[in-house]
């Protein structure tokens, strides 16, 4: 039996313009994807996912509908959110973080921070690249056929940011050139597996300046190494989710 493309669909849109039929009507961009992308036809199987753990049987009524086969009140599967969460702020760099959102939904980041800091080049986040930024995150929930889309929250600057931390999370502190930095491998193995939320902080290529530093500290994040050698910050964005998303996999054997 062939593999059932997915195809993910804002829950809002789920939930709102379904039809008593269980019919939707695609947007462009979706029928897009299905006809011209995947070459799919009238009467063709997909699944339906809204990256909050549901996935729907579907199929393709015509062109531009698709039909939810047992309705929306019967997905055929409903997953929980991992716990606990795994999330990662990371300050904007000029090159790389669109394939850094892509391999971080790979790997199961649950929450994404992008940041804006003093040395970062990036000093702006414009509502088209949210959109843009949002787009790829679906496509790589889709393409890894994750049940639970990443969240994709508001660009901050790193001290709006540091102001507001949630009181549960264990959150490290990526920096380079201070002395007596914790492992990050170290870092996470001590992490205690009741906390609601984990999270890493990744500064800019040209490294954070004095003041974020003694703000991180001061706030109570944990200074941490990425490793021996000086990361670009898409590269210490990914390495730090999979250390996180191997920790939780693997629990006490880690």
């Amino acid at each position: 039996m062939a593999e059932k493309r997915r195809l993910f669909i804002n829950p809002n849109r789920l939930s709102d313009e379904i039809d008593s039929k269980g019919e939707l009507i695609l947007t462009s961009n979706e029928s897009h994807y299905l006809t011209r992308v995947m070459r799919m036809r009238s009467e063709d199987l997909l699944e339906v996912i809204d990256g909050q753990g549901h996935v729907w049987n579907a199929k393709i009524v015509e062109k531009k509908t698709i039909k939810l086969t047992d309705g929306f009140d019967k997905p055929l599967q409903v997953v929980s959110r991992q716990s606990p969460l795994i999330c990662i702020a990371v300050v904007i760099p000029k090159n790389g973080f669109e394939n850094f959102l892509q391999m971080s939904c790979e790997i199961g980041v649950d929450i994404i921070q992008p940041l804006i800091s003093k040395r970062s080049v990036v000093k702006e986040c414009s509502c088209e690249k949210t959109i843009r930024f949002q787009k790829i995150i679906h496509e790589a929930v889709e393409q890894s056929e994750r049940l639970w889309s990443p969240e994709l929250m508001q660009a901050l600057t790193f001290p709006n940011w540091i102001n507001d931390l949630h009181p549960e999370a264990h959150i490290g502190f990526a920096a380079t050139r201070i002395e007596d930095l914790q492992d990050c491998v170290n870092w996470i193995k001590e992490t205690p597996y009741e906390v609601n939320q984990v999270w890493m902080v990744i500064g800019p290529e040209g490294g954070w300046n004095k003041d974020e530093e003694e703000l991180a500290f001061e706030a109570g994040l944990v200074g941490v190494s990425m490793g021996e050698t000086i990361l670009r910050t898409s590269t210490a964005a990914v390495s730090a989710c999979q250390i996180m998303t191997l920790w939780r996999r693997l629990k006490s054997s880690f």
